[in-house]
């Protein structure tokens, strides 16, 4: 099968199990969809009905886009047209790098592995947390029950959460075992209520044998949330059922969090996770190719371990879309194209608030609007965009999570920080003169 087809394999599969969408659904309207080019930036979908070319693409363009991001690990724009027949894919070849056609790598390979402890790459800035999680989930209830993981975005708390959950599922078939966002945790419970249903609710995550909430700061604040979940910890605890939880920082330092909530957070163990140093950024990356069975050469694997120390979830980024872009130029990766693969990660040793200051510099620069007026909560037009800019590129650039932008500019809540970074990277897809605009803005910061 060749890598486009394989690709586009993957992506059906997690738009099947994830898009939220029935199976009815999908074979409508996505199953004959297919890969007519790949660029490294745009997907470009062929389909043979005008009716539903009409539909799919005025209702599914941004699941595609999801569904692409997630198995790929960056994002890319999608595009459908309308095709008289099945062409053959003709991936256009990136001008990202004019080096000649060697040999032909491996084709690419979609890793569809479960977030598992087996591929968790371990070393010292996480393996007090591997080590809780993994006791927690051979033996729930029975030993650091809460079960508190914190660090910063990107550094893995997720894969263990998952973890646990994908290990006690296979010990145990039969049990309910819930793995959610505090997002997800706030809507359903929003839900519930709306439709007088909270007894419902309460069965669903009372009676759970082992409730894993991610991103549990999220909810501080949220008084009938807070609430809910308050009544709902007593419970589980009460029975002896696990809790695991994750957050950016430890109980004590998330603001608004109620105390009586702090303390039970307390009641475990808390175990932090670190950003990785060089060498075990070396094996994440390693790690990370071999289970794609992509060949990177050592001094690469150096490189990029130099350039993007920022987190995790980064480097996988980094490795994905290396081996799209050397597949689509028929080569293997070298340290030239490596640069342009990953110039979007690419940092340099300063800390992240000097990185973030230039961020600000730069875009007042570009666009005419004060630094002070950016990080204000003035709301004219253009101090927005610029605003809505700057969020963007410190995401992409530093890897802060959206809860310390958002404290960086004067206290803008998650929501409005992730709804600005969705606004700017919606308008790069559509209009290349403002993508530039971004990308040369990072390319000033880069050489600041």
């Amino acid at each position: 099968m060749d890598s486009l087809s394989e690709l586009w394999d993957a992506v059906c599969t997690y738009i099947k199990t994830d898009g939220g969408i029935s199976n009815a659904v999908f074979s409508l309207w996505l199953e004959p969809l297919y890969i007519v080019q790949f660029d490294g930036e745009k997907v470009t979908l062929g389909i043979e009905s005008e009716f539903k070319f009409g539909i799919v693409e005025k209702k599914f363009n941004e699941l595609l886009e999801q569904a692409f991001f997630s198995i790929l690990g960056f994002p890319v724009s999608v595009e459908i047209i309308l095709v008289e027949k099945p062409a053959e894919p003709t991936p256009a070849v990136s001008a990202a790098s004019s080096a000649p056609a060697a040999v032909p790598p491996d084709e690419l390979v979609i890793n569809n592995r479960a977030n598992s402890f087996e591929n968790f790459v371990v070393g010292k800035s996480n393996n007090y947390a591997y080590a809780a999680a993994k006791k927690v989930a051979e033996n729930p209830g029975k030993t650091y029950n809460p079960l508190f993981i914190y660090g910063k975005s990107g550094l893995g708390k997720t894969h263990l959460l998952k973890a646990i959950e994908n290990y006690m599922k296979s010990q145990n078939p039969e049990a309910s075992i819930i793995y959610v966002t505090s997002e997800n945790f706030t809507n359903d419970i929003i839900e519930h209520i709306r439709n007088s249903n909270t007894f419902e609710l309460r069965e669903k995550y009372r009676k759970a044998d082992a409730l894993l909430v991610d991103d549990i700061q999220f909810i501080a604040g949220k008084n009938s949330i807070e609430e809910e979940f308050f009544h709902t910890f007593n419970s589980l605890t009460e029975d002896g059922k696990q809790i695991v939880l994750s957050s950016d920082n430890p109980p004590n330092e998330i603001p608004k969090l109620t105390e009586r909530l702090k303390s039970r957070f307390e009641w475990g163990l808390t175990a932090d996770v670190q950003p990785p140093d060089f060498e075990m950024r070396m094996a994440i990356i390693k790690n990370k190719a071999d289970a794609i069975s992509f060949q990177i050469p050592n001094n690469v694997v150096e490189f990029i371990a130099e350039q993007v120390s920022h987190n995790v979830r980064q480097l996988e980024g980094a490795v994905k879309k290396l081996q799209a872009i050397c597949l689509l130029l028929g080569t293997t990766p070298t340290i030239e194209i490596t640069k342009d693969a990953i110039k979007e990660l690419m940092n340099t040793t300063q800390p992240v608030s000097v990185v973030r200051e230039k961020i600000l510099e730069q875009v007042a620069l570009t666009v005419g609007v004060s630094v002070n007026n950016i990080t204000s909560d003035k709301r004219d037009k253009n101090i927005k965009d610029a605003r809505q800019i700057a969020m963007y590129i410190i995401r992409e650039m530093t890897g802060m999570s959206l809860e310390e932008i958002g404290k960086s500019f004067n206290g803008k809540t998650h929501s409005t920080v992730k709804h600005s970074i969705d606004s700017v990277a919606d308008k790069m897809d559509k209009d290349k003169e403002f993508k530039s605009l971004v990308e040369n803005i990072i390319k000033n910061v880069q050489e600041a």
